[in-house]
């Protein structure tokens, strides 16, 4: 797929464009590792990433704990390097950018930190902290503006106070430091630092993750009054759904160091495609109490770690819509289940022999590997198969295969139950509203082929 196909197709009031935004992180990178012949182990922290923001528009970012977000946040203001892609701020690619061009990018691009205790230094006081970046840009004089009447220091002060009292604080409160201050009082501060440049983009990491649920609602509010006034653009990063739905235009979910679906915010809320999407809103407490008794239906498995992510697509893992093969006539919880024991030989994380150990403890003596494997199948599988007879004898003999140490024969026994989610990776639809990266709807041409070519049959593509 060609540059332009990809993500949301950008337009004259685009501020942002995001290509492949891709950022790995490496361990046993170090000289003393290459000269012992050890081959860096990368970090997919951020793989790949298509999305634009429009001028004046709120775009949120949203997933579990350890997606990427915020380090996407970080690399697309190059406060670190990306290991691919492009970034373009108002039509320039700013991994380009000289010194000199990067620090005018720095003045239009700000960033309002998650913790607000840690973000703002102990030993400066707030009017310092907010006066900082005015006194690294020589602002005013770098906007074009001498003073005649006032010195530089005097414009500045006077700025720090007029800032703060625009935040909801107040101006006399210049020389307290960050210890005087609650929670909330911090994070305004840092909101107030973001703006003393007057920027047109601003990356909220988290704002409110650290503050009580009341402030929480100050502190959103204030947001959505300062971006009205100052025509400023935001990229929200959130875990919390709630604060997406209240302030965001659009919103990417992300899954793993992609973007697994974007849309319009309501729509997200409304109509999600993407079963994570579905997920994360299925686990949001609802006040109503006409479903107090409503059956949550959590997520099962492990996030796998971006060391070494699944194939295909990323969430096939914990998916409660895993495609199986047409030839495989198992129910989805069957076939959830059997999975689980493929993944888990694979990675060769059967414990056999913590299996041994407890098996021995339940019997008070030796036992055989035949015990070892009812061990290992009654704590791992949590669906009853005995109405499959093939697909239970498959699964013990695979089981049993890894007990003897043959993990290949293990896994090649199972290979008959792998799934089109695991051979192709589905990708966002190009030119759509509202794209989701799913085999269980339409996908690009190129996926197809893919399919064809891994001689895999899709279902039918649910009606968009």
């Amino acid at each position: 797929m060609t540059e332009s196909d990809r993500g949301d197709t950008a337009t004259s009031e685009t501020l942002l464009e995001v290509r492949n935004l891709t950022k790995y992180f490496y361990e046993r990178d170090s000289i003393t590792d290459r000269l012992l012949g050890q081959n860096p182990v990368a970090i997919k922290a951020v793989d790949g990433l298509d999305f634009d923001i429009g001028r004046g528009e709120t775009l949120g970012l949203v997933g579990e704990s350890g997606c990427g977000k915020s380090t996407a946040g970080e690399t697309l203001l190059r406060l670190q390097e990306p290991t691919e892609g492009v970034v373009r701020f108002d039509g320039e690619n700013i991994y380009d950018l000289g010194s000199g061009e990067l620090t005018k990018f720095r003045r239009n691009a700000q960033i309002v930190f998650q913790d607000p205790f840690s973000s703002l230094d102990p030993r400066m006081t707030i009017g310092e902290t907010v006066r900082q970046p005015l006194d690294v840009h020589n602002w005013p004089r770098s906007d074009g503006n001498v003073g005649v009447e006032r010195s530089d220091k005097q414009l500045r002060t006077a700025r720090v106070k007029e800032l703060l009292n625009r935040v909801g604080l107040s101006g006399d409160q210049f020389d307290r430091y960050p210890h005087e201050f609650s929670g909330g009082q911090r994070q305004r501060v840092g909101i107030a630092r973001a703006l003393a440049l007057d920027p047109e983009f601003v990356v909220l990491d988290e704002p409110t993750s650290a503050l009580d649920v009341s402030v929480q609602a100050q502190i959103l509010n204030l947001l959505n009054e300062l971006q009205d006034e100052f025509g400023l653009t935001y990229l929200l990063i959130s875990h919390d759904l709630s604060v997406i739905r209240h302030i965001c235009d659009r919103v990417a979910v992300m899954y793993l160091g992609e973007i697994v679906e974007i849309a319009p915010s309501e729509e997200i809320f409304t109509n999600p495609r993407h079963p994570y999407t579905e997920a994360l809103l299925e686990s949001v407490p609802r006040v109503n109490i006409d479903e107090k008794d409503r059956d949550i239906e959590t997520l099962t498995g492990d996030v796998p770690s971006p060391r070494n992510p699944p194939s295909g697509c990323r969430f096939r893992t914990r998916c409660p819509k895993i495609i199986p093969p047409a030839d495989v006539d198992l129910s989805q919880e069957e076939y959830r289940a059997v999975v689980t024991v493929l993944d888990r030989i694979r990675g060769r994380e059967l414990d056999v022999e913590g299996a041994r150990e407890f098996a021995a403890e339940e019997s008070d003596g030796d036992v055989d590997d035949a015990t070892v494997v009812d061990s290992i199948l009654t704590r791992m599988l949590d669906v009853d198969l005995s109405a499959q007879p093939p697909h239970r004898e498959r699964v013990r003999e695979a089981v049993t295969a890894a007990v003897e140490g043959d993990w290949d024969r293990a896994e090649e026994t199972l290979s008959t139950y792998r799934s089109l989610c695991e051979k192709v990776t589905p990708e966002l639809q190009p030119g759509h509203t509202h794209p989701a990266a799913c085999h269980l709807l339409d996908q690009p041409d190129d996926v197809e082929r893919a399919i064809r070519d891994a001689e895999a049959t899709a279902p039918d593509p649910a009606n968009d």
